[in-house]
């Protein structure tokens, strides 16, 4: 494998890692808030980083079996890989390890601030390094949801008059 090759793969994994991060932050959070409007934006923001997850994974293993990009939307459409589900024991984040049934919902939205600005900023700096059209592409698309979900919290914290 070349080491291009091995860089696209290392950065399809950092990304896998990051949506993983998130995803199991909001479900814990989600389990330990009891704000509705609070439960409504994370269970909405854990549904889509799961997507973002499998997105991320089939692009990885599309590019293991085949070595080529696939288009994202019709990564999206590619049945067979593992649940997200089976990879959560897997994640530690000092973020995650702050969510207990005292935390505010200020507190659970912040972090979910600081993880989607992770999550884009890193996608921003992968889709500067991937030479592969398709996979500017997946990358450009994978910025422009994480830069909804940055807006959708921060409208939300807003909303609930915490800042």
């Amino acid at each position: 494998m070349s080491s291009v090759e091995k860089s696209v793969l290392d950065g399809l994994s950092r990304g896998i890692q990051a949506e993983l991060s998130a995803y199991v932050f909001y479900k814990k959070a989600l389990d330990n808030t009891r704000d509705k409007k609070v439960k409504e934006i994370l269970s909405w923001l854990a549904g889509e980083e799961r997507e973002h997850y499998r997105l991320l994974e089939r692009q990885y293993d599309n590019l293991v079996r085949s070595e080529l990009w696939v288009a994202y939307n019709d990564i999206m459409l590619k049945e067979g890989l593992p649940d997200i589900d089976e990879r959560t024991d897997e994640i530690h984040d000092e973020l995650i390890d702050e969510v207990d049934e005292n935390m505010t919902a200020k507190r659970i939205l912040e972090i979910g601030l600081i993880l989607e600005t992770r999550a884009r900023d890193l996608y921003t700096e992968l889709g500067k390094q991937v030479t592969d059209p398709k996979g500017k592409e997946t990358y450009a698309y994978l910025v422009r949801f994480e830069t909804g979900h940055i807006a959708k919290i921060e409208t939300m914290m807003k909303d609930l008059g915490l800042v």
